[in-house]
Formats: C-alpha cells, sequence, structure tokens
C-alpha cells in the first residue's frame, strides 16, 4: 500500500454475517467476486461492548431497541467458526482481517495469523486495547470518526511508543449513512500532510460509489467499503447501507480508472501526444521557392502546420540567413536548410 501501489481495498463485512459461519463463507465468495483486496470483519461479543441499556447511535425503524440487543443478535460466531472463517479465507487467497473490540478478540484474531488489525473510530481514544493490538507488531488501520486531530495524534504515539510503525490512518466520518456534503474528503489532504510518513485513507459510510471514488483524488491509497452479498437481509443493521457484490465490483472498476486518468502533478510524459506536437502545432514555412544562396526575407516566411520545421518563436532570427539548399515552396523550413 502507498502512492506506488494501486489503491488498497476492504470490503467491510463487518457484521453482515448475521452470526451465520455460511454467510461468512458466502460473503468471502462475494468479495473475490468483487475483485476487492480484502475483506474484513468485526469481532466481538456484546457483553464486552456495550452496556445492556445503551441506546443507538444510528437511526433504524425501531428505535427501542439497544446497542446491546443489536449485537447480541450478531455475536454467536464460536472461536473454532472463526478459526475456519480465516482458513476459508487463506484457502480462496484473499487478504482477511478484522476489528477486535476487546483484547481476548485481539488474542483470538493474532491465534489465527491474521496480516493486520482495525481499530474502529469508537476506539479511537481506547488506549487501553490500542496498545495491545500495537504490542502485537501487526499493521494497524485506524479510524478516525468523530476524532480530533489530536485523539488521531494520541493513538499514533500510543501505536508508536510499542515500536510499532505500521499504521494506515483512515479517513471516517462516523454517521450512518453520511451525506455526500458531511464526507470531508478534504481531510484526507490535511492527514496526509500531518502525517506524512504513514498511509492515509478512507473509511466511507456514504451511499453509492461516487465519494469513495472521488476520495482517490484527495489521495487516498485505501478504500474501505461495507459490503454485503444480499441487501435484503436484515439481521445486520449494515446489509442496507453496504454495497452488494456488482456495486463493490463497479467501485472497484471506477477506482482503477481514476488512477490512471489521476497522473501526476507534473507534465512529464507526452507520449500521447507525440503525434499531436509534430502535426498539431506550427513551424516556420517558405510561401514562395527559395534557391540556394538566398538571403531571407520576411516576405518569404509564414507560420503553418505541421510542426516538424524551426518554431515560430526563432521567426525574427531566419530572417536574414542564407539558404544553402533550394527550398521547396510551401515547406517547413529546417536549420539545416540555412547558413549558421
Amino acid at each position: 500500500m502507498g502512492n506506488d501501489f494501486p489503491c488498497f481495498t476492504i470490503a467491510e463485512a463487518g457484521a453482515n454475517h448475521d452470526g451465520n459461519l455460511d454467510k461468512a463463507k458466502q460473503l468471502i465468495d462475494a468479495a473475490i467476486k468483487a475483485k476487492s483486496d480484502s475483506i474484513k470483519f468485526q469481532t466481538y461479543t456484546a457483553e464486552k461492548l456495550t452496556t445492556k441499556t445503551a441506546p443507538k447511535y444510528w437511526k433504524d425503524e425501531n428505535q427501542q431497541e439497544t446497542q446491546f440487543d443489536v449485537f447480541k443478535n450478531l455475536d454467536s460466531l464460536s472461536s473454532s467458526e472463526w478459526k475456519e472463517i480465516f482458513e476459508y479465507a487463506k484457502k480462496q487467497n484473499i487478504t482477511c482481517f478484522s476489528t477486535p473490540f476487546d483484547e481476548d478478540s485481539v488474542d483470538l484474531l493474532y491465534s489465527f495469523d491474521v496480516p493486520a488489525f482495525k481499530i474502529a473510530s469508537a476506539d479511537i481514544t481506547h488506549i487501553p486495547l490500542i496498545t495491545h493490538v500495537a504490542k502485537k507488531g501487526l499493521p494497524i488501520f485506524i479510524s478516525t470518526g468523530m476524532a480530533t486531530i489530536d485523539d488521531v495524534q494520541e493513538a499514533v504515539d500510543c501505536i508508536r511508543d510499542t515500536g510499532n510503525e505500521k499504521i494506515i490512518i483512515m479517513h471516517c466520518m462516523t454517521s450512518y449513512p453520511t451525506k455526500p456534503e458531511d464526507a470531508n474528503l478534504d481531510m484526507i489532504s490535511t492527514l496526509a500532510e500531518k502525517f506524512p510518513e504513514y498511509i492515509i485513507g478512507y473509511s466511507d459510510h456514504t451511499l453509492g460509489i461516487q465519494i469513495p471514488t472521488f476520495s482517490v483524488y484527495y489521495g487516498a491509497n485505501v478504500i474501505e467499503k461495507h459490503f454485503t452479498f444480499d441487501n435484503n437481509l436484515e439481521t445486520s443493521p449494515d446489509h442496507r447501507l453496504s454495497l452488494n457484490t456488482d456495486n463493490f465490483l463497479k467501485m472497484v472498476e471506477n477506482i482503477r480508472l481514476t488512477e490512471i486518468s489521476k497522473g501526476s502533478s507534473k507534465r512529464i510524459n507526452f507520449t500521447s501526444e507525440i503525434d499531436s506536437v509534430k502535426f498539431a502545432r506550427r513551424s516556420i514555412v517558405s510561401t514562395v521557392k527559395i534557391p540556394k544562396g538566398t538571403i531571407i526575407s520576411k516576405e518569404m516566411l509564414g507560420i503553418k502546420r505541421p510542426g516538424t520545421g524551426i518554431y515560430p518563436k526563432f521567426f525574427d532570427n531566419v530572417i536574414g540567413k542564407e539558404s544553402i539548399k533550394d527550398i521547396q515552396e510551401d515547406v517547413p523550413i529546417q536549420w539545416d536548410d540555412l547558413s549558421p
């Protein structure tokens, strides 16, 4: 990952497995079909995540439910099932990792030889958890929803204090769904300026694929997007906000198109314009036949296409020179047609 590599995509499956092993495998297969570089889950138990009375921070049709009610319906996967999920992903040759929400989940995931961890936006101030994750020595994605720059700095310092420098900072807005006017993509540039030594990405909660695609222009080297294989599933509240397989694939295609069209901040490659440079530009041409030994006057010259002769900026330099060979009418004049 980084400026010299294609944008890394993460299919954020979260808890869209609905607590079902087969659905988790379906999500992995779907992420592969969607050409995502990776798939990510969330690993937690409701009892360690929230009190039984904590209200939801997102809007849906059932506001009487607590966070505990929702998360309890989604945390039924056993340790052996989680192991099977990661083994299945490895066999399918797709990068698979997860967001742990407690230290036991960190240790469980680490036992599966995961390649990285993710810290959720809500836990960017959970310094004990971040420290525990950082000590594993693996790359850490940090989402920055709700966070001030000072919050981000503190989390980064916490990781660095353990000797871990493998940090990916993800701009994020913790609103579900995020309105386009709230996406604040310019923050990606701010994070890149503030933390130039780290990879900067974008964790998106807007609907559709346009905003994450636009983030590439702001410098996002990683894009994470909620993902499901069926938007009609209902157990996890994220299904309705997630991209399905076809739409995730369209996002990846748009990201790749954006990358190749983004180019460079410097105009250094004229390969695609080489014929235009030669034939659309102009050069100094003869308006009459000029015999060898003639002193060139202004009346003998014009400026026309193609641009294969002496550049127009040298017009005054050509006047007064002597032709050292016969020059036909209406042809570009070359320097070797003239005296020094």
